[in-house]
């Protein structure tokens, strides 16, 4: 409809402003023809705009009507009516919106959701709860980790005194052997 109106103005622009006859003519299919090409450039830039002005030309005789609003508006389904305000594009986003807002509606109206409020203490109290068993639980993983680091740090020495004992007893052994075959030796 913008467009249309847009066209006259140039028009009667064209037509109060020229200077005559011939000229005027001219002026005025000038303007026509270059108004047509702007509109032809739109049209191919916005596919919308051009699907809709075709739906407007299949319904322009119902829509523009002999004047008659409300013959008119029951001719016109509720189909085509949907087609002309879908030429909008926020409306086909707010449609696409109300389906996703429809399809989470039952996600939304859980039974659960209702009792929230009144579960919202215990939940607290709940986290408490995990807050304090979780300082606790960590407390305990310390002490026990340094448990088993003093266990390992004992066993460890424990070893040490092992292997030299060992190495003790074995020279012990040694000396005792070499002893005994001297005086085996001797006598």
């Amino acid at each position: 409809m913008d467009v249309l109106n847009a066209r006259l103005e140039v028009l009667e622009r064209g037509v109060l402003s020229a200077d005559g006859g011939a000229n005027s003519m001219e002026n005025v299919s000038e303007q026509i023809a270059n108004i047509e090409r702007r509109l032809g450039q739109v049209l191919a830039n916005h596919t919308p705009l051009a699907q809709g002005l075709e739906k407007y030309a299949k319904l322009q005789g119902v829509i523009d009507g002999d004047g008659d609003l409300d013959l008119s508006r029951q001719l016109l389904g509720a189909g085509a009516k949907l087609e002309l305000v879908l030429l909008n594009d926020n409306a086909v986003q707010t449609l696409a919106d109300l389906r996703a807002i429809r399809d989470l509606q039952g996600h939304i109206s859980q039974p659960e959701y209702s009792v929230a409020a009144e579960l919202l203490p215990k939940t607290l109290e709940l986290e408490r709860r995990h807050i304090t068993q979780t300082g606790e639980l960590r407390r305990a993983v310390a002490d026990i980790s340094s448990v088993i680091d003093r266990y390992h740090a004992e066993t460890e020495t424990l070893s040490e005194l092992f292997v030299r004992w060992d190495q003790l007893l074995t020279g012990i052994e040694r000396n005792v052997s070499e002893l005994e075959a001297a005086s085996r030796k001797s006598a």
